[in-house]
């Protein structure tokens, strides 16, 4: 699903209940947690709370890209001299031009892995449930390194379109040796 917008066209959420639904369906068909004691009595229904920890989600993943040195590079890609790192500007959510479902998936294994699994999981030794956590952690993190690795997807004078200056490939150099510390694992 698109991007979560309110009246004025500005992006409140990456993701909504519906694609937290749709991601792992398991979760909620299970009725493993009573959501409506977990919630504060703010939330009407499990969809307004799931929407709130989308939205929850989709700032976290924003100052994450804001805290990156990904976005340094990025804005001295593009041109815009940062002299002091407490003027960064922030990563605009509506300059995301393209790519946008994998924003909604990576929001998504986001906030299964950090706000809906723990509430439910079981940390005892014969418990699948830490590897439920631990596969939405990699599946988090390897869209978001993806997205900063190749970024085609934002605009950053938000013209409109996303022109070839303001997409950045970031290449990752890796060699061979026989030592463990420099293995590189693909999933």
């Amino acid at each position: 699903m698109a991007f979560v917008t309110d009246g004025s066209g500005n992006v409140i959420s990456f993701a909504d209940s519906f694609d937290c639904r749709d991601i792992d369906q398991r979760v909620f068909e299970a009725n493993e947690i009573n959501f409506q004691d977990a919630a504060s009595p703010a939330f009407a229904s499990l969809d307004d709370y799931l929407d709130a920890l989308c939205e929850k989600s989709t700032d976290r993943i924003l100052l994450k890209l804001k805290a990156s040195a990904w976005w340094r590079d990025y804005n001295a890609f593009v041109g815009s001299s940062i002299t002091d790192i407490n003027n960064l500007p922030d990563v605009d959510p509506t300059n995301i031009k393209s790519r946008q479902q994998d924003f909604t998936d990576m929001c998504v294994y986001y906030t299964l892995k950090e706000y809906i699994l723990p509430k439910i999981a079981d940390f005892t030794e014969d418990s699948q449930d830490p590897l439920k956590i631990r596969y939405y952690e990699n599946k988090y993190s390897d869209m978001f390194n993806e997205l900063i690795s190749l970024a085609d997807w934002y605009d950053y004078d938000g013209d409109g379109t996303v022109e070839s200056g303001e997409k950045m490939t970031t290449f990752r150099k890796t060699r061979r040796t026989r030592g463990m510390r420099y293995v590189t694992r693909v999933r």
